[in-house]
């Protein structure tokens, strides 16, 4: 069980929280007091009602961490882009099981024709790199990059395997978005979530908003954890490499506000806790609901759990566009689903209680999942349960 927080600790944690919840409270303080966090927020609904809504800690420069805080959060960024894919399949615009060709014909050159929608969103296609050496500054070309990737050989047969498209997914969901809709990822998320129900969410940042967002830093690391994927990462010639080196995936780079103005849909959204939670109860049953559930389980059904090419040290699980719960990755329940972020950053639905959780901060912490600080706010949670 998790012990009280003194009261000089919850002091330094500003925002509302439901009395059922106090612990979860009792937990984002801990994290603070002992330098787990710097500066982050928390945020729970519970069946589309806000129960915990909390920020505290310091920003990098000692002021205050601000409750109106944008923060970036990585990955997290691929589970905020699935919501637009499943907004569209709920619609009747897509469907998972259907050939990507259908939507992007030229998809299917060198070798890819067989690939699925649900086999490229659960990272099985084959791309989780761009071939071509490119810089920060070529992503922003969106028609180049998924010029390249429709006409790229996959590094593996299709459907065989699974490897995380660390930068690629973006890239490749994102896609779909705009050849079903006509809009990129940015402006569909802002147009059908964001806007209508007030987030703070966003894959490409508007200027006027820089000001508002969070610099980011790096947690000193333990060399003697996650040795396996350093190594990896280090090796030129490894599928690991060319993930997270072309271009390279580092904090200056991503603190860099030109960066914030992108769309990379599987990396760079940048938002609030409490307006990820939002997103992810329109999943859940209440009065937030958009997604209908037979969508919402064909997206979280397992399609890969197991060795990963790229993410070398644990197994990785995924459905379409979702990590679902696994020892590196755990969640509130089995039945849970949604994506973490380097360095930390988590959001997740979990259907069958209710419950949408979020959790972002400035301070990375790059060493194997699960970290300290979500074990014991996620703990809290099942506590309060």
């Amino acid at each position: 069980m998790n012990e009280r927080a003194p009261a000089a600790l919850v002091a330094n944690v500003h925002g509302s929280v439901d009395p059922v919840f106090a612990r979860v409270r009792d937990a984002f303080a801990t994290n603070l007091a002992v330098g787990d966090d710097l500066g982050a927020s928390v945020a729970v609904f519970q069946h589309g009602r806000c129960v915990v809504d909390l920020t505290g800690g310091e920003t990098a420069k000692g002021a205050p961490y601000p409750h109106d805080a944008l923060q970036l959060f990585y990955s997290v960024t691929k589970g905020v882009t699935t919501f637009c894919l499943m907004h569209l399949a709920t619609q009747g615009k897509l469907e998972l099981d259907a050939l990507v060709t259908r939507y992007w014909p030229d998809f299917g050159e060198a070798g890819k024709d067989a690939v699925t929608v649900r086999q490229m969103l659960s990272h099985q296609a084959g791309l989780c790199s761009i071939a071509e050496p490119v810089t920060m500054a070529d992503l922003s070309n969106w028609d180049r990059v998924t010029s390249l990737l429709a006409a790229q050989r996959p590094y593996w047969t299709p459907g065989t395997a699974h490897g995380y498209h660390a930068l690629t997914f973006g890239f490749l969901a994102g896609e779909l978005v705009r050849r079903i809709s006509g809009k990129s990822v940015g402006t569909y998320l802002q147009d059908v979530f964001a806007q209508p129900m007030g987030l703070d969410l966003f894959i490409g940042l508007p200027p006027h908003l820089h000001d508002r967002v969070q610099r980011l830093f790096d947690a000193p690391a333990n060399p003697a954890l996650g040795r396996a994927l350093a190594d990896a990462a280090m090796n030129p010639r490894s599928l690991t490499h060319g993930a997270f080196a072309n271009p390279p995936i580092d904090t200056e780079i991503f603190n860099d506000p030109a960066v914030w103005a992108m769309e990379l849909p599987g990396a760079n959204g940048i938002g609030s806790a409490i307006s990820l939670a939002a997103l992810y109860s329109t999943a859940i049953d209440g009065p937030l609901r958009q997604i209908s559930a037979e969508t919402v389980n064909d997206f979280r059904r397992e399609c890969v759990f197991g060795d990963d090419l790229v993410l070398t040290e644990q197994p990785t699980r995924f459905g379409a566009g979702f990590m679902l719960p696994c020892p590196r990755d755990p969640m509130l329940s089995l039945n849970s689903f949604g994506h973490n972020g380097r360095g930390g950053s988590l959001a997740f639905a979990d259907p069958e209680s209710g419950i949408a959780f979020a959790y972002v901060g400035n301070r990375l912490n790059h060493e194997p999942s699960p970290h300290t600080r979500l074990w014991r706010l996620l703990a809290a949670l099942r506590e309060a349960l």
